[in-house]
């Protein structure tokens, strides 16, 4: 009996030894059979600790078109992001997929986000860092191009332009021409056609004026690195090019309107496409006031930046310093300018010796769309609609390179009294379309800049008068110009003004305007 009873005592001892120095662990087996059922346990000892493996981040994180992805991780069931407001306050958080469309559950704007990895038997990845991104209008564009050079959601188109079918390219011809837009983002990038990008003295300038900007003046190359803002010139020397015209803005929104300075029979020019590191918005609306210039070289800049002894070249012509341009700077009005160096209303510097062209004029030309690198009509376009462009008032500035072009000198007395009275009808006529064509525009009959006041002032005056008798009101009006080279100003190129007596003309003839129409001035004349 007492050896019965130690050899129990020695097992209880050794029992409590095992409990102080190990794990215990159980498990429970059930056996089913169809005589009996019977339950076993089994303890286990152990000394071993189990400890789980973490998940790996997600790398790779990125949020393009509003879709998140990033790289699986081996052994995640899920994923769970923490968003965060453009101010870093916490938003909210949730489980995504790979190619999620995050719009679906943010409104439009600018957040961050941090991702971890997630899954049963392993310990959660550690966030990722924290990642910007913004939500989007699915609907918006970055990229025109194609038809879009033909839409005008996008782009306002400035001046006569044509859109070619066959190159997807819209073209845009006479001086001050071009497109405005609007646009989310920092930069803007144009591809740009052009002719004649070999021939120094023919390339198209072009100048780019940023957030509103509209002073000429304050120029600075395409490359030059300045106030993003400050206006840009580009010339065209390749046949196509992309062209960075802004970029290092400040993010949000800003507008660009692109202006061809130098003149149509230089040089042919078209846009290829339009593109944004951010989003296009709808082009800023039409300003209330709206002036149609017809006129010949001045009104193109022609050698403006030039002297008397240099030869005319794009670089030293500015029409966006030339009087047309800077009357409705003054006016902060919206312009279209149709001109051509050396044409007339009968004949021209344009025409073979002078002679008079029944189509090579500027009335004729005026119905089609444009006039070319070529200094032809392009007749083949098709009529211009005239519905695009609804003028207010319209200044003619024309009859120099009628009584200046080659062989008139050398005309007898007979033969200048017919192109007198040839030029008289013509005019008239020219008057009497516009007229038709926009029936509550004011016509301003311009002359004398060119100094020829004396050789067809009584001319203009006569054709006036028969005009508004022909119409019968008083809508058709003269207004004599400051004469170049005079008052101190010294020449452009081949006796043409230069900028100091563009400004002074424009200065007159806007308030002048302003008289007739009551449309305030509400700029000061460029520096």
């Amino acid at each position: 009996m007492k050896k019965i009873s130690l050899l129990f005592m020695a097992v209880i001892i050794a029992f409590l030894v095992v409990g102080c120095d190990g794990n215990i662990s159980s498990s429970t087996t059930t056996t089913i059979s169809t005589e009996a059922t019977t339950t076993t346990t089994e303890t286990t000892l152990s000394s071993e600790t189990t400890t789980m493996a973490s998940l790996m981040t997600p790398s790779s994180v990125e949020v393009v078109d509003n879709i998140i992805s990033f790289s699986s991780v081996n052994g995640a069931e899920k994923y769970r992001i923490k968003i965060y407001d453009s101010e870093d306050n916490f938003v909210r958080e949730l489980n995504v997929v790979n190619g999620f469309d995050l719009s679906l559950l943010l409104s439009l704007g600018v957040y961050s986000l941090q991702i971890k990895a997630i899954a049963n038997n392993y310990l959660d990845s550690e966030y990722s860092e924290k990642l910007s991104f913004e939500i989007i209008n699915p609907n918006q564009i970055s990229l025109l191009e194609g038809t879009d050079m033909n839409n005008l959601e996008h782009v306002r188109w400035l001046g006569r332009t044509y859109y070619d079918s066959f190159q997807e390219v819209r073209n845009f011809y006479f001086t001050a021409s071009g497109f405005e837009i609007a646009f989310y983002g920092t930069e803007l990038k144009v591809t740009l056609k052009a002719s004649n990008y070999t021939i120094l003295g023919k390339q198209p300038h072009l100048v780019a004026f940023i957030d509103g900007k509209e002073d000429p003046t304050e120029v600075k190359l395409i490359d030059e690195k300045d106030d993003p803002t400050k206006p840009t010139l580009i010339v065209l020397n390749q046949a196509e090019a992309e062209y960075t015209i802004v970029s290092g803005l400040e993010e949000g929104y800003h507008t660009v309107k692109l202006l061809k300075r130098s003149e149509a029979i230089d040089s042919n020019t078209a846009v290829k496409s339009i593109s944004t590191d951010g989003y296009f918005a709808a082009p800023p609306q039409p300003k209330s006031f709206a002036l149609q210039f017809i006129a010949a070289s001045s009104s193109t800049g022609y050698g403006n930046l030039g002297t008397l002894s240099d030869n005319k070249t794009t670089g030293n012509s500015d029409g966006l310093r030339a009087f047309a341009y800077l009357t409705s700077f003054l006016l902060d009005s919206e312009i279209s300018i149709f001109s051509a160096s050396g044409w007339g209303v009968s004949r021209g510097w344009n025409t073979p010796s002078g002679s008079i062209s029944e189509t090579e004029n500027i009335p004729n030309a005026f119905e089609y769309v444009a006039i070319d690198a070529q200094n032809r009509v392009l007749t083949e376009l098709g009529k211009w609609d005239i519905t695009e462009y609804i003028p207010d008032v319209i200044v003619v500035n024309l009859g120099t390179n009628d009584f200046n072009a080659s062989g008139y000198s050398s005309m007898s007395e007979t033969e200048k009294t017919a192109l007198e009275e040839r030029f008289m009808v013509d005019y008239h006529d020219f008057l009497i379309l516009l007229n038709n064509m926009y029936p509550d525009a004011e016509i301003i009959v311009a002359y004398g800049l060119m100094n020829e006041q004396n050789k067809l002032g009584d001319f203009t005056l006569q054709i006036i008068s028969n005009a508004n008798e022909t119409i019968g009101s008083e809508v058709v009006h003269a207004f004599l110009m400051e004469g170049a080279g005079t008052l101190g100003n010294p020449y452009g190129c081949n006796y043409h003004p230069n900028v100091q007596t563009s400004m002074n003309v424009a200065e007159d003839l806007a308030e002048f305007i302003s008289t007739l129409t009551g449309r305030a001035i509400v700029r000061e004349m460029i520096d």
